[in-house]
């Protein structure tokens, strides 16, 4: 069930997903935990506002990607490297981050990638938050059509996704979705009203609502205003 929840400004929706950030990081101490963040424009404001009020995290918290573009680490365009001060800030090595090795080909980024989420469920690992963003033709991670999202193999928790046009990627898989306890998409300005109506009314019409369809707990946090 997808619940949307409208914010009057986009400052207004990253208090509150940085407050919500911080309470599943915090109040991980028991078991693994990992929370996935996103690539893109979108979460930058969220990344930046954390980096600027750094908290305590809990030893066994950890941070995974939705997807990563197959650039080098130091590319604009790289995911890992906009959320680097972030990381930085927090504390976050290495041996936090469970992250696509672009230096690889893309199918031996996307087993390794595969692999390294198979190693931390396969150690009790839980997931018990994403942050994914949404883009206007409704693709969510590097999932940008029913198609593809249907021929995942469901045993993969990672796969490649070749482009056409613009770097290769590596995304995670509705197997792997299917394990986030709850999955909030943050999505901002007026030229996502579209996507945002059919993703609380028609979910199962778009890409990103079918490759969510298996995890338990879905939010859209929507401001469209600045």
């Amino acid at each position: 069930m997808l619940i949307t929840s409208v914010f009057d400004t986009s400052d207004a929706l990253y208090d509150a997903a940085r407050a919500l950030f911080q309470t599943v990081a915090q109040t991980t101490t028991d078991t693994l935990a990992a929370t996935l963040i996103p690539g893109g424009k979108t979460p930058v404001p969220l990344f930046e506002s954390i980096a600027k009020q750094v908290f305590p995290i809990a030893s066994c918290f950890r941070i995974g990607y939705t997807d990563e573009r197959l650039v080098p680490d130091n590319d604009p365009e790289n995911n890992f490297a906009l959320s680097k001060d972030m990381l930085t800030a927090l504390g976050i090595g290495n041996k936090q981050t469970l992250r696509v090795y672009t230096s690889l080909p893309l199918q031996a980024a996307a087993d390794q990638y595969d692999r390294e989420w198979r190693v931390f469920l396969d150690m009790g690992g839980n997931i018990p938050l994403a942050f994914l963003g949404l883009g206007t033709d409704g693709h969510t991670c590097s999932l940008f059509s029913p198609e593809q999202v249907q021929a995942c193999p469901p045993n993969q928790f990672a796969v490649a996704a070749p482009q056409q046009n613009g770097p290769d990627r590596v995304t995670v898989s509705p197997a792997l979705l299917a394990r986030v306890q709850h999955a909030v998409i943050l999505v901002t300005g007026q030229e996502k009203a579209a996507v945002v109506d059919a993703m609380t009314n028609t979910p199962h019409t778009v890409t990103a609502g079918i490759a969510l369809a298996q995890c338990p707990r879905v939010s859209l946090w929507y401001a469209p205003q600045p």
